[in-house]
Formats: structure tokens, C-alpha cells, sequence
């Protein structure tokens, strides 16, 4: 069941994710490298997946083997809304890894990544969007009514007054003997 939700995690498949924590209790499990759920979800940028482990309790400080946390692999991959979500959830903007490197390390410079860390450093929270678990459905993948007859007796697209093709029913007139 580990190993489901890390791949869970890592996919950003919510419905599973979700699932599984139902009925799974550690939400800070780890895989063979010491990456967390919330580590694969944070570094694909899987915002839903991390909001809701995050929501069951997962560990936002976590370190993995290098000792590097989810804001760093949010920040290295430029996972701006990721960033927001970890650094609302109360984690260590200044948290170093084996190297001595802190998240802002990470970020590429001269980024909305970059801009959200420094502004954190200086006591400025970032807001985060609004998503929806429900996809919207663009306006043109909606099909459109059905074409009804116009009363002046003129059929819709489907066909034309007094065009080719059979005709289904009976034929009327003399009958053979």
C-alpha cells in the first residue's frame, strides 16, 4: 500500500491518492531513496495530490537521503503554485541540504519562483489560486442542440425538403392481386 501511494503521488493521480489515505495512516512513507509522497507530488507539481496530504498530515519539513525537502524540488522545477502551498503550510524557507544549499538555490533565477521565496524571506505570504478538482469543459466540446424543424416546414441540417435517398414506409396505390 506504500508503494501505491508514492506512485499515486507521483502520477498527481488524485482520486487514488485520496483513497488511499482513507485507509493509510502514514502519510510520510518513503521509497528505496528516502523521496516522500509529498516529495514526488511537490517535484512534479501535482498541487492537489500535495494539498491533500498535507491536509492528512503529511510532514512538509521531510528530507530525503541529500536532505533535500519538498520546497526544494518544488523550487528547482519551478512548481510556483507547490511553492506557495509548502511555504503557507509552515515549512522552513531556510532549510539547508547536504551541501549547505537553501531552497532559493534552487529556484532558477529571475522567476515567479524565485520572487515568491524572497518574498517569503521578507515576511510577505504568497496567495494562492483557486483550483478545482472538476476540469472545466471548454464551450466548443459541448454539443450543441439538437437542429429542430422551422415551422415554414423546411427540415434542419440533416436534410432537405424533397431530397434523394429511400423513403421508409409503405407505398401507396394500387395493390397486386
Amino acid at each position: 500500500m506504500e508503494f501505491r501511494l508514492l506512485e499515486a503521488a507521483k502520477k498527481g493521480d488524485i482520486g487514488t491518492t485520496r483513497k488511499l489515505l482513507r485507509n493509510f495512516p502514514n502519510v510520510n512513507t518513503r521509497d528505496e531513496v528516502g523521496c516522500s509522497a509529498l516529495s514526488h507530488a511537490a517535484k512534479g507539481g501535482h498541487f492537489e495530490v500535495a494539498k491533500l496530504l498535507i491536509e492528512a498530515g503529511a510532514d512538509v519539513n521531510i528530507i530525503d537521503g541529500a536532505q533535500v525537502t519538498p520546497l526544494h524540488l518544488a523550487a528547482a522545477g519551478g512548481k510556483v503554485e507547490v511553492v506557495k502551498l509548502l511555504i503557507l503550510s509552515g515549512v522552513n524557507i531556510h532549510a539547508k541540504n547536504k551541501d549547505g544549499l537553501s531552497p532559493m538555490a534552487f529556484a532558477k533565477y529571475d522567476t515567479e519562483t524565485m520572487e515568491i521565496l524572497q518574498d517569503a524571506i521578507g515576511g510577505v505570504m504568497p496567495e494562492i489560486e483557486e483550483y478545482s478538482e472538476v476540469p472545466i469543459i471548454p464551450d466548443f466540446s459541448i454539443p450543441a442542440e439538437k437542429v429542430k424543424k422551422k415551422k415554414d416546414g423546411k427540415k434542419g441540417k440533416k436534410g432537405k425538403k424533397g431530397g434523394k435517398g429511400k423513403k421508409k414506409g409503405k407505398k401507396k396505390g394500387k395493390k397486386k392481386k
